[in-house]
Order: C-alpha cells, then sequence, then structure tokens
C-alpha cells in the first residue's frame, strides 16, 4: 500500500507527463531546472528520454543514455556543491584534489544533498538538463551556472579522448589510477564508455565552458538508424 508522500508524488508525476508528451508531440525543447538531483526529477527526466526515444524507434539506447545524464547531472550538482563548501571554508584548498573529493563526499547523502540543493538555490547555482531535437539528433545538454578553467576544460579533453580508447570501464580504471577518479574525472569516462557501447562516436560528447558564467556537458544522439 502507497504511503501518503508516495500517492502525492504519484500525482505530481501524472499531472506533468501529459505537458512532457505534448511537448514532445509538437517537437519543442524540454528542461528541466534544479538544485539538487531527487527521485522525482530523475523520473520525469527517463520518462522525457523514454518518451523521445520510442518516438524515433530507439527504445534501446534508453538505458545507457539515462545513465550517462545521471553521471553529468550528479558532476553538476557535485560542482555547485563545492562551490559552496568552498564559501563555506570546509575545502581550502581546491588544488588539493583528494581533500576536494572526500569533502563532497561526506554531503552525497539524500539529507545532505537537499541541505545543499537549498543553499543552491539561494546562491541561483542550477542544474539544467535540456533535451532538444534538431534535425536528425537529438542534443541533450546539462548545464550548470560555474564556470570552469581552461586547464580543467584541458584535462576534460584528455580524459574524454583516453577513456575513447577503452572498452570497459573497469579495463580504464585500472589502467588509469586517479584520486579524482570518484569525482567528474570516472563520471566522464563512463559517459564516453556508455556511448561508445551503443556506438555513438566519443565526438558526439563534449564538456564546453564559457570561462564566465556557465559549463556544457552536450550529448548528440543520432536519430537515424545506420
Amino acid at each position: 500500500m502507497l504511503g501518503k508522500g508516495s500517492m502525492q508524488q504519484q500525482a505530481r508525476q501524472s499531472a506533468i507527463q501529459p505537458e512532457i508528451l505534448n511537448a514532445i508531440t509538437s517537437g519543442n525543447d524540454i528542461v528541466f531546472i534544479t538544485y539538487s538531483m531527487i527521485e522525482s526529477t530523475e523520473e520525469r527526466i527517463r520518462f522525457t528520454l523514454a518518451r523521445i526515444l520510442e518516438k524515433y524507434g530507439m527504445q534501446e539506447l534508453l538505458t545507457p543514455l539515462f545513465s550517462c545524464i545521471k553521471e553529468l547531472t550528479s558532476n553538476a550538482t557535485k560542482a555547485n556543491a563545492k562551490h559552496i563548501l568552498v564559501e563555506e571554508g570546509i575545502i581550502k584548498d581546491t588544488d588539493d584534489i583528494v581533500e576536494v573529493v572526500n569533502k563532497v563526499r561526506t554531503i552525497l547523502n539524500e539529507e545532505a544533498l537537499l541541505e545543499y540543493g537549498l543553499k543552491c538555490k539561494q546562491h541561483r547555482l542550477t542544474t539544467r538538463t535540456y533535451f532538444k531535437v534538431q534535425g536528425d539528433g537529438l542534443v541533450i545538454e546539462v548545464i550548470n551556472n560555474l564556470p570552469i578553467s581552461k586547464r580543467e576544460i584541458r584535462r576534460i579533453i584528455e580524459r574524454i579522448e583516453k577513456a575513447a580508447k577503452y572498452d570497459s570501464i573497469a579495463e580504464f580504471y585500472i589502467e588509469n589510477p586517479d584520486p579524482a577518479a570518484e569525482g567528474m574525472g570516472l563520471g566522464l569516462s563512463m559517459v564516453v564508455l556508455l556511448l561508445k557501447s551503443i556506438n555513438i562516436n566519443y565526438k558526439n560528447f563534449s564538456v564546453t565552458t564559457d570561462t564566465r558564467e556557465k559549463t556544457i556537458a552536450r550529448i548528440i544522439v543520432p536519430l537515424v538508424k545506420a
């Protein structure tokens, strides 16, 4: 038997689904704006992705693509939380990768993430997940309004290109140990290898920044079967 909270959540999900379906039918862009990723939002994102893929007869891509989105939204959420931790003085040295990973790990539970989600809202730090069909491709973007440095972008590009040479995340991690692997590094590598598993070229995945206001992770999914 469902509790009151579960019933209310289901009611909210049911209320928004027609809106999402109408946007997909009309070919409109869809965006989810979050401060901390919670289960109900993940379900809406999964529902949206499933219906878009179903429209183009590509349902088999759902699980790996949704896993990619979860990794990217997790990275964005952690980046925002890290910014708050720095401002609060909890992270004292942002160049100490081990310290950063350990401090961020302390808030990777539902209660703490909700707390930091509220703080992100106060600081207007969002994570936006976009779906837009352009021509024969589905563009998925995960954007957070914090820039990263050119040095970090170079590291990310190197990580992506290195991961593309492997066939499994285990093999990659064994040969490329990294104290930051539990942060962005491992997540990006997983995205590359998940895309590779469904025959999507790693070059269809990119991470860019304007170095001033935002960072964008983008995946382009071909909607025409080869």
